[in-house]
């Protein structure tokens, strides 16, 4: 039987070293928006229409059109406050600048077989930061097909991460609960051998059978397999002598569709291992003052997930404020445009999906958003775009100052304002979302 959490702690300076081009896996340039294509400041800007809760001082709300009329309203829309999950949207517009929509992991096998019919094998992953029990399964279908069944041994580059639970666990923390490379060591032996499968390997198993028949398609899964060493290549000589095996390269999904498991399921995990691999908070602070135009003084960013930090023995969190939310939202829907992307294909489809956003509103695929919850230090947030019958809106929500016995009256607040958007500017259905096979990471 598998383990029930197997976690992992990235080495955050090794990543940052070893961040990926500009580019995506197939060599395509990543489209980035210029910053003076966005949503433009509005320090004294008049609201366009009267707005609730302007007298509230714990809410923060701005929205603005996306048409050539931005039409814009808003209140403490220039303050910092706590940005919690919805730092996500900012991570989002990161990676997609730097590696673009279609951008792909690529785990780069090399095998090399032995006298006995078994064979010896390197793996580099390239900090794919899901690698689940259903992309290991996955793998092994590849490799059958290469007649191989049976590894000696499993020698893996330091960018090879393993985290059999990172899409059952979205909301663990990457490095509350570390795990090292040494466990990823052990997880790879636990799941190349069948003799450890049990029912979460089953699940899994079934899993990815049915995503392959709903595609009109099979896999041929092997019953079982084994390896018999997984050796950490820490110092890359083992790399060297693999340099003429036989090659095999084995694709991940699309980037936007490990943004979208990221904005539905609010995955902390895969936030931080993103966020690490772009660069961290220096690689961020680059990207938001030469792609999105805010300085500090409009947003803070030390994780991609929006949990805190601590500094000194102090907790910092993540900041923004709500014009931020706007021009990010902004970015994001200039990229999707440019690659002909739904915005539900990479945000949560209010009313669609199953995920962090929930609300008794009745919402007709007329709203992609993310969601935002600290408890710590309360916040309640939601960034989102909203399609109207007079053009596209972007919105941001900050709830902050509050304490966690009214979070029932900040949500009502956040839901009152998203209401009144779509009763002034009447909803006009759009939206799609993915499928949850569609979003399987493979």
């Amino acid at each position: 039987m598998l383990k029930k959490s197997l976690l992992f702690c990235l080495s955050l300076a090794f990543i940052a070293s070893c961040t990926p081009s500009s580019s995506s896996s197939d060599g395509v340039v990543a489209y980035s928006p210029k910053k003076e294509d966005l949503i433009k400041a509005q320090p004294q800007a008049q609201p366009v229409r009267k707005l609730l809760y302007s007298g509230d001082s714990s809410v923060s709300y701005c929205e603005s059109a996306l048409g050539s009329n931005q039409n814009y309203s808003g209140y403490r829309d220039h303050k910092l406050y706590p940005s919690a999950s919805v730092s996500k949207v900012f991570l989002t517009a990161f990676a997609l600048s730097r590696l673009g929509t279609d951008y792909k992991f690529i785990h780069d096998w090399r095998l090399r077989k032995n006298a006995d019919g078994s064979v010896d094998a390197y793996l580099n992953s390239n900090f794919d930061p899901v690698f689940n029990i259903e992309k290991v399964l996955y793998t092994m279908s590849h490799l059958k097909k290469y007649g191989v069944t049976k590894i000696r041994n499993l020698y893996i580059a330091k960018s090879t991460r393993v985290y059999l639970s990172v899409l059952n666990n979205p909301h663990i923390e990457l490095d509350t609960i570390p795990v090292s490379l040494d466990q990823s060591v052990d997880n790879l032996k636990l799941i190349f051998n069948s003799a450890n499968w049990g029912g979460q390997t089953q699940q899994a198993r079934q899993n990815v059978t049915d995503y392959f028949e709903q595609q009109g398609k099979s896999i041929d899964l092997p019953s079982s397999f084994s390896v018999s060493n997984v050796i950490l290549d820490s110092n890359g000589q083992a790399q060297s002598a693999f340099a003429n095996a036989t090659q095999l390269k084995i694709q991940s999904t699309s980037l936007f569709r490990y943004l979208k498991e990221i904005n539905l399921n609010s995955n902390n995990y895969m936030s931080d291992a993103l966020f690490a691999l772009l660069g961290g908070e220096a690689g961020f602070r680059k990207f938001q003052n030469e792609k999105l135009g805010l300085d500090l003084d409009s947003l803070i960013m030390k994780t991609g997930s929006g949990l805190p930090t601590e500094i000194n023995g102090e907790r910092v969190d993540n900041k923004a404020t709500c014009f931020s939310i706007l021009k990010v939202m902004h970015f994001i829907k200039l990229i999707a445009d440019q690659a002909q992307l739904d915005l539900g294909y990479i945000l949560l489809t209010a009313g669609l999906d199953r995920g962090t956003y929930e609300t008794d509103l009745v919402i007709n695929r007329s709203v992609v958003l993310k969601t935002g919850r600290l408890y710590e230090v309360p916040a309640l947030n939601l960034a989102g775009i909203v399609s109207t019958q007079k053009g596209l809106m972007v919105f941001g929500f900050l709830g902050h100052d509050f304490d966690n016995d009214n979070e029932k009256a900040m949500i009502e607040k956040r839901d009152n304002l998203l209401q009144d958007l779509l009763n002034h500017y009447k909803e006009k259905p759009m939206f799609k979302t993915l499928s949850q096979n569609e979003i399987f990471f493979l």
